[in-house]
């Protein structure tokens, strides 16, 4: 029964990503997983309800009358409950972060060093097996990732820069380096911003001692880091230069996007959709919104629907207050969960924990993508799991090197029973 709730989880991870279908985000395969993962999240909070934890709880309540109340707009409104999956699906995105949170319960332990492996081996696939790399030409125009594809790598990035940090490994530093220097490669400067809020994050936590067994070997990583900057010199010297001139302009978009084409059409968007939202403060446009198309003009929803770019205008446009507070509550609770359950992170801790912060800043500028929620579910799992320690009949161990805090009771498993 296990491998199913691990097949589940996995599903919620990657099947609803571009990146587990060659890359293509038109693919209808997407639409179907997106949809039906969806209704299965909308109808596990009622059928989990007892299941999750507290704020969870208020969560799924909140959630659950919200789709209802959608579906009786609809009814009074088009005389259809179902006027648009379209506009019902999006506000519940969110709750395949309690639907993540149920499956992992009964699908750990999860492996994150399966998930780094699956994340580099669809990038093997769609880049260089498919052959997507090759007609990239270092411009954003022909870039060959979307950025919700990008954004998987920051999980293989901060897992190995703690790893790093806790074992020093200077293969651990190198996998690390070359994340991100690939992250940078693939030209998503939210993804690179975020990646960067990432480390901030990791190193913090372990200059305040938060990530057990952790410090930073300063000497060792700026010579390992001179030496990589010395050599990567004469490579990149090798490149055209108009090629790395539109390189290095692209880049510099991150700190001036207004004079960026599409940082400024960003904002531009931004600034449009954020003065609609004083007309409907509280609950949104919903189907008036939807309604009344992409009024800014995009080719994907000409007709009806609207993509705004980011995820905190996307939601207090369309749901108002109520739908990016929901939002907020179910990211700002797990991350509290996991910082103040925890006296010290693991590295499942310290990876879950600069992701979900990582997604905050990365919401900026996109919405999050859906796996986004699994992983704040996971990350609400992990926070309140409680630590087990496996002691032998011969393990004299000293009780108190184990990371312990009164609001984390520590689990000790002595011939398979708890103590």
């Amino acid at each position: 029964m296990i491998w199913i709730y691990r097949i589940a989880l996995y599903a919620l991870l990657f099947g609803v990503s571009a990146i587990a279908y060659g890359g293509n985000a038109g693919s209808p395969f997407i639409e179907k997983a997106v949809n039906g993962l969806t209704l299965v999240g909308i109808l596990a909070l009622v059928g989990f309800y007892f299941k999750y934890p507290v704020l969870y709880k208020i969560a799924a309540w909140m959630l659950f009358l919200g789709v209802i109340l959608l579906l009786l707009e609809s009814k009074y409104e088009y005389n259809q409950y179902v006027y648009s999956y379209f506009v019902i699906k999006r506000f519940a995105f969110c709750g395949l972060a309690l639907l993540a949170y149920y499956v992992v319960e009964r699908a750990e332990p999860l492996k994150f060093s399966y998930v780094v492996y699956i994340i580099f081996g669809l990038y093997l696939i769609n880049q260089i097996l498919l052959g997507q790399l090759f007609s990239y030409a270092l411009t954003a125009e022909t870039r060959t990732t979307a950025a919700p594809d990008a954004l998987y790598l920051v999980i293989p990035f901060v897992y190995y820069l703690v790893n790093y940090l806790k074992e020093h490994a200077i293969s651990d530093l190198l996998k690390s380096l070359f994340t991100f220097a690939f992250i940078v490669f693939l030209l998503h400067r939210s993804v690179m911003t975020a990646a960067v809020v990432a480390a901030a994050v990791v190193i913090g936590l372990t200059a305040i001692g938060k990530l057990a067994s952790a410090n930073l070997p300063l000497g060792r990583t700026l010579i390992m880091l001179v030496v990589l900057v010395i050599i990567a010199m004469p490579l990149a010297g090798s490149l055209p230069g108009k090629k790395m001139e539109a390189f290095a302009e692209s880049i510099g978009g991150i700190f001036d996007p207004k004079e960026d084409e599409t940082g400024s059409w960003r904002i531009e968007q931004s600034e449009f959709y954020l003065s609609q939202i004083p007309a409907r403060p509280l609950f949104g446009w919903r189907y008036a919104g939807y309604d009344r198309g992409e009024i800014m003009g995009n080719d994907e929803f000409p007709d009806k629907g609207t993509f705004i770019h980011s995820q905190y205008v996307d939601m207090l446009y369309n749901y108002g207050a109520v739908g990016l507070g929901i939002n907020l509550l179910l990211i700002i609770g797990t991350l509290i969960t996991i910082y103040r359950r925890n006296h010290k992170f693991t590295t499942e801790h310290a990876v879950l924990f600069s992701f979900i912060i990582c997604g905050i800043v990365y919401g900026v500028s996109y919405q999050l993508p859906l796996y986004y929620w699994t992983v704040v579910g996971i990350g609400m799992f992990y926070g309140l799991k409680r630590p087990v320690v496996d002691l032998t009949e011969d393990d004299d161990s000293d009780l108190e090197t184990i990371a312990y805090s009164e609001s984390q009771p520590v689990a000790l498993v002595k011939n398979q029973e708890i103590v």
